[in-house]
């Protein structure tokens, strides 16, 4: 009898036991998968913290960078300077954009806005708090130039597009070629002597009265972030180059 209940019950007892050791091994298969799915999501925040702070980082490595560029632009004795940022873009060009100070910051109308690249535009309204700015790419907006190399004088003027057009140059144009940089003049009485504006990108034939120039700036109008608004310019900053004063003729001798 003994024997034959041994044989009768140890094969369902090992039935049973498999079976539950099968669901046992099942559950700790789901207990483990959710420690791991835990454990995944915890890294997944993790590294998006990480990856968001390293983006931070780097705007602030490129924000030190420009201020650095501001505080150098400061210092160079083109004059009084405060800083705006840009608040607002005419959104079907790129000819104003619109500036978080005004009257209220010392800003007035036909100032000089600048950046450490080069030259942006001039005031043409301001508020108590705002100002707009026509950006020197506006087709009625002029920049009064002058060619680093050759001392050329120029006047260019905005396309409305992105780049800038001869208007005028001096009789003899001292042989200019396309890369030759362009730097403001101060004979339009806007924008301080010597700034950087932009470089020659082409040329057309010389006609009989008229030569096709472009130039592109060197600030880039498309991106403008940070802006300089001259609002005190040094007096030699604006004022046109006085010309040689002649000697006067020797008394005769008794």
């Amino acid at each position: 009898m003994r024997k034959w209940l041994l044989d009768t019950l140890v094969p369902a007892e090992k039935l049973v036991d498999s079976g539950v050791q099968g669901v046992w091994g099942v559950w700790n298969g789901y207990i483990a998968l959710i420690g791991v799915r835990d454990e995944n999501h915890t890294l997944q925040v993790e590294n998006d913290r990480l990856r968001m702070q390293i983006q931070n980082q780097e705007e602030a490595i490129r924000e030190a960078k420009r201020l650095r560029d501001f505080l150098g632009l400061a210092e160079s004795g083109i004059g009084k300077m405060v800083a705006a940022r840009v608040i607002g873009r005419e959104s079907r060009s790129l000819l104003t954009v619109t500036i978080d100070k005004g009257e209220a910051d010392g800003v007035k109308p036909n100032a000089s806005v600048i950046t450490p690249a080069g030259v942006v535009g001039r005031v043409i309204s301001a508020g108590s708090g705002s100002s707009v700015v026509q950006l020197i790419t506006d087709a009625q907006s002029e920049v009064a130039a002058l060619f680093r190399e050759s001392r050329v004088q120029a006047l260019f003027r905005g396309t409305g597009g992105r780049d800038l057009e001869l208007d005028y140059i001096e009789p003899d144009d001292g042989g200019v070629a396309v890369g030759d940089e362009l730097v403001t003049s101060g004979l339009d009485q806007v924008h301080p002597k010597g700034l950087p504006l932009a470089s020659v990108t082409s040329i057309g034939p010389k006609g009989e009265f008229f030569r096709q120039i472009f130039a592109r700036p060197h600030a880039d109008l498309a991106r403008l972030e940070e802006v300089f608004v001259v609002t005190e310019p040094t007096k030699h900053a604006t004022e046109p180059p006085s010309r040689p004063k002649s000697s006067p003729a020797p008394l005769p001798s008794d």
